[in-house]
């Protein structure tokens, strides 16, 4: 596994070895690593020969009172992980080079003025101004997101598409606790007490799902998801049913899907579920 920081060398190392491979793949993240970033690497080599790894705190998308300084970095770990993989690359940029002369990019306003959009402003801008600069340097065929950040995802489709981008983009299903709690970097913030509290989202998201196939009230159900949640010490920024495939509000059985974010103890979760 190759592992670069300066991004002269990542671009001449990609030029060798784009006349080497038919298909270059790229995966960004954060870092911290677990097992729904590794997924997302073991799916992309399936059909990549040449699978990139971008690990990068963007402190574009985080919000003034939000928590980049305190964002779990645990590189060495993550490099052992990736190592363990079919992971070709690892690209470890600078902040201050990454950022020289950043293009800055727009998602979508729709998109991003709804659930997590409602309280982090500018939030997805600074997700898609971050993607947009990797995918500048790697001209992947394909890149990889999890869809545990599915609004993150839906707005980076719709970037490829605005854009013309020419890029294949697979959302990859999330990956759980056995108590169903879905992976999260943020995990590392709770104590055994709050990470046990904080299935109860995933629980309530399955109580509603199912609520909805035996065509109770949805209305109902999603009121008692939010009060049991409220009254487990959570403070609830939303709990919804939107469209799948265009996240505007829904009552199609056939192309639901449930958000909900929840703060416990400071440490924001997020989760959704399709009916």
């Amino acid at each position: 596994m190759l592992i670069i920081s300066d991004i002269a060398e990542l671009e001449e190392a990609l030029r060798i070895h784009r006349t080497e491979c038919k298909h270059l793949s790229l995966v960004p993240t954060m870092g911290n690593l677990h097992e729904g970033h590794l997924k997302l690497v073991n799916q992309a080599s399936e059909i990549s020969d040449f699978v990139c790894v971008s690990i990068f705190v963007n402190p574009l998308q985080f919000g003034p009172k939000e928590d980049y300084i305190a964002y779990p970095r645990t590189l060495d770990e993550d490099i052992s992980k990736l190592e363990n993989t079919n992971c070709s690359l690892l690209f470890l940029p600078e902040s201050k080079d990454l950022l020289l002369n950043i293009r800055e990019c727009k998602a979508d306003p729709y998109l991003s003025s709804i659930l997590c959009g409602k309280t982090r402003t500018n939030h997805f801008d600074g997700v898609v101004t971050i993607v947009n600069r990797l995918f500048e340097l790697f001209k992947p065929k394909s890149t990889y997101f999890g869809e545990k950040d599915y609004q993150q995802l839906m707005i980076i489709k719709e970037f490829i598409t605005r854009n013309d981008l020419n890029i294949k983009i697979e959302g990859i299903s999330t990956e759980r606790e056995e108590s169903g709690l879905a992976k999260s970097s943020r995990n590392k913030y709770l104590s055994s007490d709050e990470k046990e509290k904080a299935t109860l989202i995933y629980k309530s998201l399955c109580k509603v799902r199912q609520s909805i196939l035996d065509l109770s009230s949805l209305d109902q159900a999603l009121d008692e998801a939010i009060e049991l949640l409220e009254e487990n010490s959570f403070k609830v920024d939303y709990f919804e049913a939107r469209s799948r495939v265009s996240l505007k509000s829904s009552n199609d059985l056939e192309e639901i899907i449930l958000f909900c974010a929840a703060t416990i103890n400071n440490v924001r979760l997020i989760d959704n579920l399709k009916v």
